[in-house]
Parts: structure tokens; C-alpha cells; sequence
């Protein structure tokens, strides 16, 4: 759900030092790393939310350099507010995950993070949700041969749903869980702490990126699938 509007956070997103924007971002395909100043790792965040995910895992992981994807900017208003002094391998990428195969160019990021996307439970939505084909070929698009995607929700039927596309887009999946217990380094989103604090289980996947064979066609091998399901 979209926050209400908050009058000057444009103004006070935009005049943030570690935040860029689309007119930006649009012209820094290949050159991610020289924006960090480094040869480290890129690290991804879609939909960061107010940034307790981002932050945990830049301080634990010095030698990555991570981006948090956001477009509301009252949301990311709320993140720079609450965390006054952002670790100097984060940015914040103030854009659309619709463009995100124009800011980024092909085997750029290491890693993708979806944290508890909106599932867009209607059926006619189907193609707005974040693990839908269009956004599975984008991702495909910007990770390294070896990248990976990680997935959490608390909500089963879009796991299952997005679990299918990903094996119709020929992901390779690594691990698959229905209830997934507490990361032992703590490092989890505002979603994922509220939910545990409820006692909902976290379903998480991570997926290899697919390979494009000869002819055209996919990998669809997969291996050391951990299935824990608690349904």
C-alpha cells in the first residue's frame, strides 16, 4: 500500500548524495562500479523498502557493494531518516523495476533480493508481480552467468505461482522452502521480522540464472532442491 503523500520528499530524496535517479541511472549501464569507486560485487535489492535488509547487509558484507531498489520516495524518505548514515557500498536507485534492464547492462549483478514483493493477488494482475516472465527475462538479463535470485514471502500461493514461472523460464533452483527458519546472522527485512513476530512461516527460494543453449533452448536442471514443506 502506497503511503499517503508527503509534502518535500522529492526535494529531500533527490538532494541525498547516495540516491540516484532515473536520468542518472539511465546513462551508468557497465559502469556500476566505477560509482562505488571499486571492483567489488553487486548486490541488488528490488523494492527496499525502508531499508532494514539493505543496511544489515551492507555493514555485515563490506566488500559487496549493494543497491536498494525503490520508487516511492516517501519510502525511501523514511529510510535515509531513519538511518541518518548510510554505510559508503550502498546506494539507492530511485526507479521503476520496469527499467531496470536499461540502468544495468548484461552481467552486471551478482545477486537479486526480492524481499516480500506486493502479490498482486488478482488474477488480471498476474503480470505486475515481480517474479512474473517479463521481469524473470530482466533479471536474466542483468545477472552474471553464475547469478543467483533470492525470493521471500510470507504469502504460499504466490510462491507456488512464482515457483512455476521460474521452472517455465527455465531457472535452476538451489533451495526451496515453505517455512524457512530465522537466518542465524539476523539480517531480514521490516516485512519478515513483523511477520515472525506473528508466528507466519517465510516461504524462500533461491534460483540460479538460466543459460540460453544452442538452438535456443534452457537448462532445466535442478539441484539440491530442499523441499521443507509445512502444508
Amino acid at each position: 500500500m502506497r503511503l499517503r503523500h508527503i509534502a518535500g520528499a522529492a526535494e529531500f530524496v533527490a538532494a541525498h548524495p547516495q540516491v540516484i535517479q532515473e536520468q542518472q541511472a539511465l546513462s551508468l549501464p557497465g559502469q556500476w562500479q566505477e560509482v562505488f569507486a571499486n571492483s567489488h560485487p553487486l548486490h541488488l535489492e528490488i523494492g527496499m523498502g525502508r531499508g532494514r535488509f539493505l543496511l544489515s547487509a551492507a555493514q555485515a558484507e563490506p566488500q559487496i557493494n549493494f543497491i536498494g531498489l525503490e520508487l516511492c520516495e516517501e519510502v525511501i524518505m523514511q529510510a535515509l531518516q531513519r538511518y541518518q548514515q548510510l554505510p559508503e557500498n550502498i546506494r539507492i536507485l530511485w526507479l521503476n523495476a520496469q527499467l531496470l534492464d536499461q540502468v544495468f547492462a548484461p552481467g552486471e549483478i551478482a545477486k537479486i533480493y526480492l524481499n516480500f514483493p506486493d502479490p498482486w493477488p488478482k488474477n488480471r494482475h498476474a503480470k505486475r508481480r515481480l517474479t512474473w516472465d517479463d521481469y524473470l527475462q530482466k533479471y536474466r538479463r542483468v545477472l552474471t552467468a553464475a547469478g543467483t535470485l533470492r525470493f521471500k514471502t510470507d504469502n504460499p500461493q504466490l510462491f507456488d505461482w512464482s515457483r512455476a514461472r521460474f521452472a517455465a523460464n527455465g531457472w535452476e533452483p538451489l533451495t526451496l522452502s515453505h517455512d524457512l527458519p530465522l537466518e542465524e546472522s539476523g539480517i531480514i527485512s521490516e516485512y519478515e521480522a513483523r511477520y515472525r513476530r506473528l508466528g507466519q512461516p517465510i516461504c524462500c527460494g533461491e534460483w540460479r540464472r538460466p543459460e540460453l543453449q544452442d538452438g535456443g533452448g534452457q537448462e532445466h536442471t535442478a539441484l539440491n532442491i530442499i523441499e521443507e514443506d509445512s502444508r
